[in-house]
């Protein structure tokens, strides 16, 4: 990982921040009718959601990971037990009370996961066990702290839990920091910095075990240490249940954002009562890790789209190719072309609207489509079509087949 302070692909001179950007490309809404800090997720901002799930599926895949759902909502005692009401009440939604039982929305995945583990007899053999799960979860932060994308109150978390013994805990956290330097790499993501998040011994939002804070922060700083990457250390910014390694991108409004982390649990265990049968047939304990690579979706779709200006690369752009005939006698040729190109998986549409050349390419291009297809009377005679990449004022001739393959190629590789 790098902490490269230089530019970023993509991005202009006049850098806009993603509410603006949001404003031209209809990522999603904000509607009083549902809540602040809830957005409706529109078409474009759900296509870059799901390539970036696939993509941390892929990576997950890879790397061991086995995927599990939750329910959003959880008794009020599974709060309890975890610490999040003793610690972490105040950014939790109220109770809900149904048929004298008290619910409530759950603020993280990590209790659910637990139960999951705790479901069945687990042997030494079993670990590292890594769960994973894009959930779903709500936090009440307050009003004045809510800003568009990157600070709201209901968001989908890139989430996994890690049960692992206490001699594979440094490997495990220095293969999740790995899959953060593969994910980073994939997504152009350069400017960054790693901090070593610690408890504060004055604080009481903590759980109070001094003896456990020095061994897990002593931990995180080996991994980092041995791994070669720059970090700082800020005491204070620990989760309650141990410390953490977070990755911090600034926003373009100079704003510090935490888009990724991996903790430290010393305390889970032991609440939840969870444990595996070692080689020697007895009890013991394991160490949870708590990893989120790509943080929520709300946040780094804001921090992608801010990076690259709305100027997504193919793989993650909503709008991949624009088709404009120029003329009427020209749609049916376009027809074929979007329909062979849609057929391959590939987000392609047909500019048919009665408007000038020069009016639909500069539409296509404010929109950040990547390739702009024009097929007139040379194109049709031919059996060709004239492509013009994005940042490329010049075009190519070239059969559609060939763009699918070139399509396919550049999407496979999320170049």
């Amino acid at each position: 990982m790098s902490s490269v302070k230089n530019g970023q692909a993509g991005v202009s001179h006049v850098q806009k921040d993603h509410r603006e950007l949001n404003h031209e490309l209809n990522y999603f809404q904000v509607d009083e009718a549902i809540g602040a800090g809830l957005p409706l997720w529109l078409p474009a901002g759900v296509v870059i959601r799901d390539e970036l799930e696939k993509l941390m599926r892929e990576l997950e895949f890879l790397a061991g990971y086995e995927r599990v759902v939750s329910p959003h909502i959880a008794k009020e005692d599974l709060y309890f037990q975890s610490g999040h009401l003793p610690y972490y009440e105040e950014s939790m939604y109220p109770a809900i009370d149904l048929e004298s039982v008290r619910y409530r929305l759950r603020p993280m995945c990590c209790p659910h996961h637990h139960r999951i583990f705790s479901s069945k007899l687990r042997s030494y053999r079993d670990l590292p066990l890594r769960l994973a799960e894009y959930g779903q979860v709500y936090r009440y932060e307050g009003s004045g702290a809510l800003s568009g994308l990157m600070r709201v109150r209901g968001l989908c978390q890139n989430d996994a839990h890690l049960y692992v013994r206490e001699s594979q805990v440094k490997a495990e956290i220095l293969k999740v920091l790995q899959m953060y330097q593969k994910a980073y790499q994939i997504l152009g993501i350069k400017k960054y910095r790693l901090r070593l998040s610690k408890w504060d011994r004055s604080g009481d939002k903590y759980v109070s075990m001094p003896e456990k804070w020095e061994w897990a922060e002593n931990i995180l700083r080996e991994v980092l240490i041995e791994s070669g990457l720059p970090f700082e250390e800020e005491a204070g910014e620990a989760a309650f249940y141990g410390p953490k390694i977070d990755i911090q991108i600034e926003s373009v409004q100079g704003k510090e954002e935490s888009a990724s982390t991996v903790q430290l649990d010393f305390i889970s265990a032991e609440r939840f009562d969870l444990s595996f049968i070692n080689e020697a047939g007895e009890k013991e304990r394991p160490v949870i890790l708590h990893r989120a690579p790509l943080g929520s979706h709300e946040r780094m779709v804001a921090l992608l789209v801010e990076l690259y200006q709305g100027a997504l690369p193919l793989w993650l752009s909503p709008e991949q190719v624009v088709i404009v005939p120029l003329a009427d006698r020209h749609v049916a040729a376009a027809e074929e072309v979007r329909s062979m190109l849609h057929n391959a998986f590939l987000r392609v549409r047909v500019d048919e609207r009665v408007e000038s050349l020069q009016r639909k390419l500069a539409e296509a291009w404010q929109s950040k489509a990547c390739y702009v297809v024009v097929i007139g009377d040379r194109e049709v005679d031919e059996g060709m079509i004239s492509v013009q990449r994005r940042g490329d004022p010049s075009r190519q001739k070239m059969a559609g087949g060939d763009l699918r393959e070139l399509l396919q190629k550049e999407v496979s590789s999320r170049w």
